[in-house]
Parts: C-alpha cells; structure tokens; sequence
C-alpha cells in the first residue's frame, strides 16, 4: 500500500512543482509550495519503515513557516522556531 501512495504522491509532486513553476502570482506559487512539502511530508512519512525525525521536522518547519502568511491571526514562524528549532544550515534550506 506504500508504494501506492508514494506512486500517487510523486505524480502530485511533479504536478504541482510544473504548476508552481507555471505561475506568475506570488500567492498562487506559494499555495503550490505549501502544496509541495505537504507531499514532501507524506513522502518522509512512507518512505522508511520508520520516519526520520529530523526529516520530519525539517518540513513540518517549512510547512508552519509557509502557512504563516496564510493564517494571519497567528505567528507561524515564530511557533516553528520555537516547537521545531533547526540547526541554522538547515533552516536557509
């Protein structure tokens, strides 16, 4: 069933890079990047038998950083910083 959905995941990876790349719309692209580590996230979920915790924080970091614009009435990235702190290299990622 894993391999299912990585194979579903990775056609909706390629599409919505193409879509993001395709845009001109500063919003639109950044709902396509949201998008994006969203399936990065599923893929780092069912890739390995058992998920990798740093892999897994690395993108719910990016994910809470990136919906940060979108939910106004609360500071995303400064709750990611605090709940899921990143080595300093991996946060310019």
């Amino acid at each position: 069933m894993h391999d299912d959905i990585l194979d579903l995941v990775r056609q909706a990876h390629a599409l919505t890079e193409s879509a993001a790349v395709a845009t001109s719309d500063p919003t639109t692209r950044k709902q396509y990047v949201l998008a994006d580590l969203s399936l990065h996230l599923v893929q780092a979920a069912l890739r390995r038998k058992e998920p990798d915790p740093a892999e897994l924080k690395r993108y719910l970091f990016s994910i809470l950083t990136v919906c940060d614009g979108f939910v106004p009435d609360m500071d995303l990235k400064a709750m990611a910083n605090v709940v899921l702190p990143l080595p300093a290299e991996d946060q310019s990622k």
